[in-house]
């Protein structure tokens, strides 16, 4: 796949990821932008190494949902 499929599909995902936040978890854009671009999930998101861009959206939703569960629960 060359580079600009890869980061079509990774833009794709990144804006519906971002959407999913706002609509399903009630963020506002701002919040959820944030949330998403300074998590783990997004780090592998942007390492096409990971393959992480050819999943669809709701599983990186699902994946970041996991990462901010469970970085909740870490002292």
């Amino acid at each position: 796949m060359n580079e600009i499929n890869r980061n079509y599909l990774f833009e794709g995902i990144s804006a519906d990821v971002v959407r999913y936040l706002v609509e399903r978890d009630g963020m506002e854009l701002p919040d959820a932008i944030a949330t998403f671009h300074n998590s783990e999930t997004f780090a592998k998101l942007e390492d096409f190494e990971t393959g992480l861009y050819i999943e669809s959206p709701a599983y990186v939703y699902d994946l970041l949902k996991s990462e901010l569960k469970y970085a909740h629960l870490v002292p």
